[in-house]
């Protein structure tokens, strides 16, 4: 691991200040870092990882069962899915139709008992956002026939969808099948909005709003609030995607 040490020289013209001169040198922080410290590195490094540990070691809720994320539905891919969903009801407003969520935006499992946000932090490693798309049932069933060839990944309860080699069987969305010419609002982050994972479908949306609030920061918040409510973190399979 390599830290950077650098001084910079600022000018002052006129209450406006410019860099005028930039130096630095890199120091490696390796097994041979304990042997010969750089003092003030040393200190500046552990006052961070200090501050850090004590808010990463937070507990926040208590999981009733250890989860992890796989195809076609998961215990945490479903989890995840249905506050995403519970989102978008809560800040869209007609409410959301489904939550959508890739299975490997997941970096970690969630252990059984204490939740901590660094555990938050493992699992959902990346800084994707919260967006909110607009996308013609045309588009949706293209999206559901992606699924069928990779799957499955998350999906909100509200969906049943079946899957039989590799093509979509059947699908519902609230027990009604996808309307070809409804405009359907979809809860998922930036990263599948664009298109990513074999979410292609999702380029031709009617609209996309990214909120700017990180996945993160909402399942962080969540759990906080089930804690304040008296619930334990829990989820289940609940057959929302079958594969035959």
């Amino acid at each position: 691991m390599w830290i950077a040490c650098m001084a910079i020289l600022l000018l002052s013209c006129n209450q406006q200040y410019r860099i005028a001169e930039m130096s630095g040198t890199i120091v490696e922080m390796n097994s041979s870092f304990d042997t010969y410290p750089h003092r003030q590195m040393e200190e500046l490094v552990q006052s961070y990882k200090t501050e850090l540990d004590r808010e990463m070691n937070v507990v926040i809720g208590r999981s009733t069962q250890f989860m992890d994320y796989k195809r076609p539905e998961s215990l945490l891919t479903n989890l995840t899915s249905d506050v995403m969903k519970s989102y978008g009801d809560e800040h869209l407003p007609g409410g959301a139709d489904i939550g959508v969520m890739n299975v490997h935006g997941h970096r970690a499992t969630l252990p059984a008992g204490d939740v901590t946000i660094g555990n938050l932090y493992e699992i959902y490693s990346f800084d994707n956002t919260i967006t909110f798309l607009e996308l013609k049932g045309s588009d949706l069933k293209k999206m559901f026939d992606a699924y069928a060839r990779i799957g499955g990944a998350g999906i909100s309860s509200n969906v049943k969808l079946v899957i039989d080699k590799r093509k979509v069987k059947s699908v519902t969305i609230g027990g009604q099948p996808i309307d070809k010419n409804k405009i359907y609002h979809i809860v998922t982050l930036d990263y599948l909005a664009e298109g990513n994972d074999n979410m292609s479908a999702f380029r031709d949306a009617v609209s996309s709003v990214n909120t700017g609030i990180t996945l993160r920061d909402v399942m962080i918040d969540w759990v906080k609030e089930q804690t304040r409510r008296g619930n334990e973190i829990e989820s289940a399979l609940d057959g929302r995607i079958v594969i035959r």
